[in-house]
């Protein structure tokens, strides 16, 4: 698992717009010092997942549709990328090659530390995590 720079994009997107009414993408990638154009494909990424939305117009921009007391880090993985794996045989539609009925020892360890991970990443409220940024 990697917080790739997209993910860690996504978050400081919502970090931008949590507390605020509505900003303007260029007024988000300012204060978070992120191109423009990576903030704009990160909020439709965002959008689409239901965790902000959007209005044009003059008096437009974007605002969070989920509060932050309801988000963890595990819901912007999955909305800007996969969610995050261990390993590929704790991939749903894995199929391994030496352990077909999934008895291997190994994918076993490997869906404990999944889990672990798992409940890790939603642990914590992101409003929780923003109030000591």
């Amino acid at each position: 698992m990697l917080v790739t720079r997209q993910i860690d994009y996504a978050l400081r997107i919502i970090r931008a717009l949590y507390g605020s009414q509505m900003l303007s993408a260029a007024a988000v990638a300012e204060r978070e010092h992120m191109p423009k154009s990576i903030t704009l494909k990160l909020l439709k990424q965002l959008s689409a997942a239901g965790i902000v939305s959007g209005r044009r117009g003059v008096n437009g921009g974007y605002a969070l549709t989920r509060p932050c007391q309801e988000l963890t880090l595990l819901d912007v993985f999955c909305a800007v990328g996969d969610t995050p794996l261990v390993n590929r045989c704790q991939a749903e539609d894995y199929a391994c090659e030496n352990h077909p009925d999934r008895s291997c020892g190994l994918c076993r360890e490997f869906d404990r530390v999944q889990e672990t991970l798992n409940m890790e990443l939603s642990r914590f409220p992101l409003s929780e995590i923003f109030s000591g940024s």
